[in-house]
């Protein structure tokens, strides 16, 4: 054919009706699979691609999401955004990607919901933007991802970072680890992230008494990167020369917490265990082997873009907070 098809084209030629080409489209379970066969071999032998622009008028949906992550400079967030992406492909969306390092602004909040999306991934909220997110909720669907922020308004996906926290200082302690250390970021707006608050807290009362006990110390700054992670190990082991384990509250200031450890002269394992947190293909690296806390990235998103379908065919579904599982991953730093 010379012209360019249409569905009603596709309905003439495959037998059906046009309702029930959009339902192929969409891969709705309503079709059955002789028609569903036949639909698609027509659409195939024709190369019919239909105009997003009229679906987006039919539907009254774009086919698109934004995802809002943080720096990503940190590893964890591109990981995650290609989780993202390929997850929501998966289901036939594209994604548009918005980068956001702290608080939201109000310019924010009105371009994300003023834009042509069907529904918002938030995998950098604070508590401070909680009202800013209410706004974008008010326009089109929105989802938490990794952070929460101490409210049901939303449907929230996050991991157990309490007990992940906690489950490192239990096993510093089964192991008979004479003196702990922390190194974290509690002055930064890094530290004001639900993930980072609920580690320090699983892991303070999981050590107990030894926590306001001299078998503990602490070290803080107001970054939250390879550098921070590199000065305040040569700051701990300057304070507490004795120190024999450390947990770091995410994997690449525990990197730089092991570089810091090899300037100083300590040996890792040998001298001292160091631990942190997510996971980031880093830590997996032969020459690093990092033990860590590993989140469920895949599950979490498979979660999110669950809960997103949900939500986008019914709005005025009740949001629900999912908490997942998370494990202790063990390599060469401990043992």
């Amino acid at each position: 054919m010379s012209k360019r098809l249409t569905s009603i084209d596709i309905a003439r030629l495959a037998g059906v009706s046009q309702t029930t080409v959009s339902r192929v489209l969409q891969d709705l379970p309503s079709v059955k699979p002789e028609t569903k066969a036949r639909v698609l071999k027509i659409i195939q032998e024709h190369e019919y691609l239909p105009s997003a622009a009229a679906r987006q008028m039919k539907t009254r949906r774009s086919g698109t999401v934004a995802v809002v992550v943080a720096n990503l400079s940190n590893p964890l967030y591109p990981l995650l955004l290609q989780l993202l992406v390929e997850r929501l492909a998966g289901r036939g969306f594209r994604t548009t990607v918005w980068e956001l390092d702290g608080v939201m602004d109000d310019a924010t909040v009105r371009a994300l919901a003023e834009s042509a999306t069907d529904g918002v991934i938030f995998a950098t909220a604070l508590e401070e933007s909680r009202e800013l997110l209410a706004r974008v909720a008010a326009e089109k669907p929105v989802i938490l991802i990794n952070r929460s922020v101490g409210t049901n308004l939303f449907d929230t996906i996050v991991s157990d970072n309490y007990a992940g926290g906690r489950r490192v200082a239990e096993y510093f302690q089964a192991a008979g680890r004479k003196h702990i250390g922390l190194i974290s970021a509690k002055s930064s707006k890094s530290s004001r992230a639900s993930t980072i608050r609920d580690r320090e807290r699983g892991f303070m009362e999981g050590l107990g008494d030894v926590a306001l006990s001299p078998r503990f110390t602490r070290a803080d700054a107001g970054d939250f990167g390879y550098d921070f992670g590199f000065r305040a190990m040569q700051t701990l082991l300057s304070e507490s020369p004795d120190i024999d384990s450390v947990f770091c509250t995410n994997d690449i200031v525990a990197i730089g917490a092991l570089d810091a450890a090899k300037r100083c002269g300590r040996s890792v394992p040998g001298d001292m265990w160091v631990v942190g947190y997510d996971d980031i293909p880093m830590a997996r690296w032969e020459c690093i082997a990092l033990s860590t806390v590993q989140q469920p990235l895949a599950a979490m998103v498979e979660q999110v873009v669950e809960r997103l379908e949900a939500r986008i065919g019914n709005p005025a579904m009740s949001p629900h907070t999912f908490v997942l599982p998370n494990d202790l991953v063990l390599r060469r730093t401990t043992s």
